[in-house]
């Protein structure tokens, strides 16, 4: 319907040593599987946010799925992060044959690097995981946003799907986010900023 393919490979699944990666953390990544619709939707709503005013910035943005999904909501800008060069080109395509009647924003960038070495823009952000990686890489992600947050005063949200206790554990530690929401059912977690 929207010329897209979004669906991991195998079973749903697209499996990261079946690819070319440049970067050395791909060894503590996941692998590729995309979100269902109805659960990104959810996860959204739950969110009291102005959503033109947001960055939404998807880390391991895989073949986009989530982002052709976040342009239905009337974000700032959207930015998918993916280092694997195989599925970043997938995901550009995907955006590009992308249309919809009720998509909301086009402003959507699909970058190719490791997230790891990712600057957050200035402003309100949605930052989005669908568990995309293992602790070592996680913890160094969560230092980068706490280092944003600390030069900010806009909020920032983080939205995880899928995780697990060690995954809320380093979310929990660090003392510049508070959990604000939780969806057992469909498995996910949001923080934010203290204010």
């Amino acid at each position: 319907m929207h010329h897209v393919s979004t669906d991991g490979d195998i079973d749903g699944w697209t499996y990261l040593s079946d690819l070319e990666i440049p970067s050395p953390n791909w060894i503590d990544a996941n692998n590729y599987r995309a979100i269902e619709p109805e659960r990104f939707n959810e996860v959204l709503s739950s969110l009291s946010v102005a959503f033109e005013e947001c960055y939404f910035i998807d880390y391991g943005s895989g073949k986009g799925r989530a982002l052709l999904l976040a342009s239905e909501y009337p974000f700032k800008e959207i930015v998918g992060l993916e280092f694997s060069p195989d599925l970043h080109r997938i995901a550009e395509t995907n955006v590009l044959h992308y249309r919809s009647a009720t998509q909301k924003c086009k402003n959507i960038r699909c970058l190719n690097l490791d997230f790891v070495n990712f600057e957050l823009p200035s402003g309100p952000l949605v930052l989005f995981f669908f568990d995309p990686c293992r602790l070592r890489v996680l913890e160094r992600v969560v230092a980068r946003i706490d280092n944003a947050a600390q030069i900010r005063s806009s909020p920032i949200y983080v939205a995880y799907v899928a995780p697990r206790t060690e995954t809320e554990k380093v979310f929990e530690s660090a003392k510049f986010l508070e959990k604000i929401a939780q969806n057992l059912d469909s498995r996910f977690v949001i923080y934010r900023n203290h204010r």
